[in-house]
């Protein structure tokens, strides 16, 4: 799979399945707004990420900013281990909320 999308669990989770790249981060970019949750507690399940680099992963880190400012909680869960590599490669375990 060469392509992201969100889907949405029954539980209310979102979740991102793809890759998660430069090239597809432009395209989940502008579907970023349907993550809101009722109780303003968004999770996003990455388990169906199947690749993801910096392009990736700082779009991660823009969500959680935008959460921050929009005064949201923004979790992330199932993270696979390439993209748990970046995150402690570019200490941002803090900033993401791993």
């Amino acid at each position: 799979m060469t392509d992201i999308e969100i889907k949405q669990s029954s539980s209310g989770h979102f979740i991102f399945a793809g890759v998660l790249d430069q090239k597809t981060v432009p395209k989940i970019w502008l579907q970023r707004n349907i993550l809101k949750a009722e109780n303003d507690n968004i999770v996003i399940d990455l388990a169906e990420v199947s690749h993801s680099d910096s392009a990736g992963l700082a779009f991660l880190t823009c969500l959680q900013s935008e959460a921050i400012k929009a005064k949201q909680q923004l979790s992330f869960i199932n993270i696979p281990q390439q993209l748990k590599q970046l995150i402690e490669l570019g200490r941002l375990d803090d900033i993401l909320n791993i």
